[in-house]
C-alpha cells in the first residue's frame, strides 16, 4: 500500500510553511544528513523559530552543539529553551546537575534507560511551559532505540503523545528511517497525527 492510501490518511509534499495543526510528528530523515537538518528548521518548524519555547531531549549531541545548531539553521536562539541531556554516564535524580543560564536550562537525565524519570521531566515542564508556542524535539528515537525494546518505547512514546495534545504543544520526533526495519517504523507511525519523510530534496508529509 502506498503512502496515504490507507483510509483517513492524506499525503502532500511541503517546500515550505508549518504543520499547521498537527501535535505530535513523526520525522523520518538520515541522521547524518546536513542537507536533512538544515531543510527540517527551514521547513517543519512554526513560523519565526526565536519565538519558541523549546524542550529538546537530546540523545544526539550536547547542550552547546544543539544551541549552535539551532542558531546556525533557524537564524537565532528560541525564546527560551531547555535541554534534557542524556547521556550513559548521567548521575542520580531527574534533575541531576541542572544548570541555568539566562533563558537557557540543561537537566541532567538519569540515564538513557530512565523512561519514567525523563516523562516526569517532560510533564513538569509541560506543567508550567506548555501551550502553543512550545515545541519538543526529542532527538532521537533511533538512539532510544539503543537503550529500551520497542513495546517498552512505545508505551512512553503513547503516554508523551498524549501529554503534548493536552499541553496544547507540539512534539517532533525524530528518527533515522534507514538505521531500522520497516516494521518497526510503521509501528511508530502508529502513535502520531502526521508523518514528515525526507526524501530527494523535500518532505513528503502524511496526516492522520
Amino acid at each position: 500500500m502506498a503512502a496515504g492510501d490507507a483510509a483517513g490518511e492524506s499525503t502532500e509534499r511541503l517546500t515550505g510553511g508549518s504543520l499547521e495543526g498537527a501535535s505530535n510528528v513523526l520525522v523520518l530523515a538520515p541522521t547524518m544528513s546536513d542537507r536533512a537538518r538544515r531543510s527540517y528548521f527551514e521547513t517543519l518548524l512554526p513560523d519565526n523559530p526565536a519565538a519558541l519555547d523549546v524542550l529538546s531531549v537530546n540523545y544526539r549531541s550536547s547542550p552547546d552543539q544543539w544551541l549552535d545548531e539551532w542558531q546556525r539553521y533557524a537564524g537565532d536562539r528560541p525564546r527560551r529553551c531547555a535541554i534534557v541531556s542524556i547521556e550513559e554516564s548521567a548521575g542520580s535524580g531527574a534533575d541531576a546537575g541542572k544548570t541555568r543560564s539566562d533563558s537557557n536550562t540543561v537537566i541532567q537525565a538519569n540515564s538513557p534507560t530512565d523512561l519514567t524519570g525523563l516523562g516526569i521531566t517532560i510533564s513538569q515542564y509541560l506543567d508550567g511551559n506548555g501551550g502553543p508556542q512550545t515545541v519538543i524535539t526529542l532527538e532521537s528515537l533511533t538512539i532510544l532505540l539503543q537503550y529500551v525494546d520497542l513495546q517498552r518505547a512505545f508505551r512512553f512514546l503513547h503516554v508523551l503523545a498524549n501529554r503534548t495534545i493536552e499541553s496544547g504543544s507540539v512534539t517532533h520526533y525524530h528518527m533515522d528511517p534507514t538505521a531500522h526495519d520497516e516494521q518497526t517504523v510503521v509501528t511508530l507511525e502508529s502513535l502520531f497525527d502526521a508523518v514528515a519523510e525526507f526524501d530527494d530534496g523535500e518532505w513528503i508529509v502524511r496526516c492522520r
